[in-house]
C-alpha cells in the first residue's frame, strides 16, 4: 500500500522529496497540494477521509499517509 500512496504523491508533484518525514513541517507540501493528495487518495482507494483527519500530522510523511489510508480501507 505504501508504494501506491507514494506513486499517487509522485503523480501529483514529482519534484517533492517524498522520502522526507517533514513534508508539511519542512514546507515541501502546501495546503493546495495537501488537498490534492487527500483527494487522490480518497479516489484511488474509494474511501472517505473525514475533514478532521486532513491534518499536518497525517500528511507529514508517506508513512503517515499510508497509516491514514489503512484506517479507512
Amino acid at each position: 500500500m505504501r508504494e501506491k500512496v507514494l506513486e499517487i504523491c509522485m503523480g501529483i508533484d514529482d519534484t517533492i522529496d517524498f522520502a522526507s518525514e517533514k513534508l508539511i513541517d519542512g514546507g515541501m507540501i502546501d495546503s493546495v497540494t495537501l488537498v490534492e493528495i487527500a483527494t487522490e487518495l480518497m479516489d484511488e482507494f474509494n474511501i472517505d477521509i473525514p475533514y478532521e483527519e486532513i491534518t499536518p500530522e497525517n500528511f507529514n510523511s508517506v508513512d503517515a499517509m499510508t497509516s491514514l489510508v489503512e484506517k479507512y480501507v
